[in-house]
Parts: C-alpha cells; structure tokens; sequence
C-alpha cells in the first residue's frame, strides 16, 4: 500500500542565491499570469494545443528554462480543468467569467529534471533563469529525511515566503506501508456542535469536539477581518493577509489534532465517512446567528476528512471509505424508516415515528452511515 505525503524543506541560500531563485518565481508567476490571460477565451486544457501554441513565447518572453516552461503550460491546463470541473459539477457559473490570477511567488519542478535532491546528504541543485545553482542545504523534519531516503520521489513546489524571506521546497513523498486488515469498521458523522461523531462496529460511541478556546479565537479572527475589510487602506490589506493566514493555521492546527485523535482512538479499524462533496452548495443555512453560521460554514470538514484518511493509511495501514450521506440523519437504524419528520430541523434528538426509537441524531447519523460502509455490492 502507497501513501504520499508532503515533506517542508527550508532552503538555505546565500544571499546572491535567493536574488536569483526570487527572479525566476517571478518569471514563472508572470508566464502563469500571461497563460492564463491569453487562453481565457479558448480556455483549452489539451497540452499539445497549449504547448504548440505558447511554449515559443515563454522561452523567448520570460526567458524560462525548457522545462519550467512546460511546466507552466501543464499547470495552466490542470487549472482550466478544474475550473471546467467546477463550472459542470458544482454549477458555479461565475467561475468561467473571470482571467484567474497566480498570485504566489512559486513554480513547480520536475524531480530529476529541473531540481535533483541528493538525499545522503540532503542537499539539492537548481534550475534558475541565471542556470543551475548547486548544493543547496535542505533543512526539515528528521522524520522526514528517512521518509525521502526509503521513498520514492515526487514533483516538488518551490515557494517564497514573504514575511520569513525563506525559500521553502514542498516535496510529495510515495510512502510504502504495511496493509492491514481491518478488525471492526468505524461510522463517522460530521456536525456542528460535535464536530466528529463516531460508532463503531462494536456499538463503542465517542465524540470530538472543536475546543471552545479555538472557537472563540476564530471568531475573534472573523470580526477583527470584518474591521480591516471595512477600512480597506494599505496597511490594513496587509494586516488583513497576516490575520488570514493566523486562521488557516488555527484551522489546520485543530484538525491534525481532532484526526490524530480519532486514528490513535481506532487503530484496528476501517473508517466510514460522510462523502461532502459539494456540500457548501446543496445545503443552506438557516440560523439566525450571524457567529453560529460563520462557524458553521468556515470549518475545513474536507480537510478533516482528508486528514482521517491518509493518518489512518500511514499510521494503521487500512483505507478509509467515503459513502453518500443521503438521509443517514432521516432513516431509523432499527426498522429502516425514512422520513423527514423523524429529526426536526436543528434538532438533537432523533425519534422514529414509526418505532418510537430515540436517539441522540449524531449518533443515529454515524450509526447509518457504518450501515452503508458495511454493505457488500
């Protein structure tokens, strides 16, 4: 069994160095930039056409090196796909009516091509609109460089980050681990005021909750953003970016934690989740508390989720499902009665109208949800 994970590397670059690598992402966010301004009528996503029709001009414009060249092109056809995904799938039509920008200072290599990484001693060179800088110093997470030395080798992403003046190498890592059989299966549902519900195949329920001291920091984080949205100078955009970025890592920070949480508490489990795939727009909410519905919409469950599933790989080797969550909250789990009066809108309690079951509504979603994940096609 195969797991990616993305190793943090810092870079550490003499001064003339970080000139010329901050050079080239500029180059690089500049073609991305004029790719995407250009093929915004044609909006094509076929590489052959994309690259007989553009490769010239970036060698020649931005001086780009023949691969990061490339690079830019299958970067703009894998971003025209999405959008084109998005625009089919999730129905969102304003998405094809704006030149998307590149805003980040970071290009993407081709391990073995553009970039090679010596992993004895952890030490990379190169490519640049200057040519090839060698024997940069890589410096991480220990654990990591075991992981790089025994694993196969993705493509990286190269970044800059403004506000450390640090170069930072994102590298993808093909992780073999052990598969193991599962002994039990385990029913996730996701909520809002128990943010995880679990039941597991033994009839053992756990909860897991967003601490109220994260709660209350985020919403601290939502007014102080409303305040600098409605000031709108110079200064305040800045803080505006700073404060964006404190919540995303509060926000990653309490899912690694709730995820770690459930993947240590089963380990001999396979995990059945909620599939939330456009969920954002098929439900509504109705709350009338302007702070309930902020937090009901700005939690990352999709990184939760993603979190749960690759922990649960890496650390027990068993795979997780995902299944459709289609009136999980709605059906009895004792006589398989389905209807919507059985939950109330907002309610907590659930109670079969045909079979007087009563059940908190988590539980009774988490409960169907491991129903579905144990059927057998």
């Amino acid at each position: 069994m195969e797991q990616i994970i993305t190793a943090k590397l810092k870079l550490e670059v003499r001064p003339e160095e970080s000139e010329i690598l901050l050079g080239t992402l500029s180059a690089f966010r500049n073609a991305m930039n004029y790719l995407f301004a250009e093929n915004f009528n044609d909006k094509s996503t076929n590489i052959r056409t994309v690259h007989s029709k553009y490769y010239t001009l970036l060698r020649d414009k931005f001086n780009l090196p023949s691969q990061l060249a490339v690079s830019s092109e299958r970067l703009l056809c894998s971003t025209t796909k999405t959008l084109w995904s998005r625009f089919k799938n999730q129905k969102d039509k304003a998405v094809l009516k704006t030149v998307p920008k590149y805003k980040q200072l970071s290009a993407k290599y081709v391990i073995n091509r553009d970039i090679t990484i010596k992993t004895e001693s952890m030490v990379c060179s190169i490519t640049t609109l200057s040519g090839r800088i060698k024997n940069i110093p890589l410096k991480g997470w220990r654990k990591h460089y075991s992981q790089i030395r025994a694993g196969k080798l993705g493509d990286p992403t190269l970044s800059y980050d403004k506000k450390s003046k640090t170069f930072y190498l994102f590298l993808p890592i093909h992780v073999l681990v052990e598969e193991k059989s599962p002994q039990l299966a385990v029913g996730i549902d996701a909520g809002i005021r128990t943010a995880l519900t679990a039941v597991s195949s033994t009839d053992t329920t756990k909860t897991y909750h967003i601490p109220e001291t994260a709660k209350a920091k985020k919403a601290e984080f939502g007014k102080l953003r409303g305040d600098l949205q409605s000031k709108g100078t110079r200064s305040a955009r800045r803080k505006l970016a700073s404060v964006s970025g404190r919540e995303r890592r509060l926000i990653s920070d309490v899912t690694h934690c709730l995820s770690k949480q459930v993947v240590s508490d089963f380990q001999d489990a396979r995990i059945i989740m909620e599939d939330l795939t456009g969920i954002r727009e098929r439900t509504k909410t109705y709350r009338k508390n302007p702070e309930d519905r902020r937090q009901r919409e700005q939690w990352n469950f999709a990184e939760l989720q993603f979190k749960i599933g690759y922990k649960s790989v890496l650390y027990n080797g068993i795979e997780s499902l995902k299944k459709n969550p289609a009136y999980s909250s709605q059906t009895c789990p004792v006589c398989g009665f389905c209807s919507p009066k059985n939950r109330n809108r907002g309610a907590e309690t659930f109670r079969c109208l045909q079979c007087n079951f009563e059940k908190n509504a988590d539980i009774v979603a988490a409960r169907n949800i491991l129903s579905l994940g144990l059927f057998v096609n």
